[in-house]
Parts: structure tokens; sequence; C-alpha cells
């Protein structure tokens, strides 16, 4: 597996934001795209679960914050 050093004790994709902050809006709005976009066959919540119990596979703590799904 691929493997940077990040220097930094932050969990999950927050590390990589911080790491290289010019890639943080990229990869926010790849998320977004993939999680939030109505032009899907799986609702945001289906989406939204399966992004969680990947990270949790990945023993990643990242949590999005959203409201309402």
């Amino acid at each position: 597996m691929a493997h940077i050093e990040l220097n930094n004790d932050l969990p999950g994709i927050r590390g990589l934001m911080f790491y290289s902050p010019e890639t943080e809006a990229p990869l926010n709005a790849l998320a977004e795209q993939l999680l939030r976009d109505d032009n899907n066959s799986l609702s945001r919540g289906e989406r939204e679960l399966i992004a969680t119990y990947v990270s949790y596979l990945n023993d990643c703590f990242f949590a999005r914050m959203c409201t309402a799904l």
C-alpha cells in the first residue's frame, strides 16, 4: 500500500488536507460529487452509509459533518 508520511496527528483525510492544502478543495469537491450528487442510483443516505462502513473497515475515524440526509 502506498504511504505518505504526513508529519501530523490528524485523523484520516483531514491529515492529508492539512499536509497539502492545495488539494483540500478538489478532495472536498470529489467527496461532494460522490456522496451528495442527486444524479445517482443510490440515495444520499445509502452512499453515506457505505462511506461510513468503508471508513470503519479501514480503521479510519473521519466523520463527515452533515445535517439531515
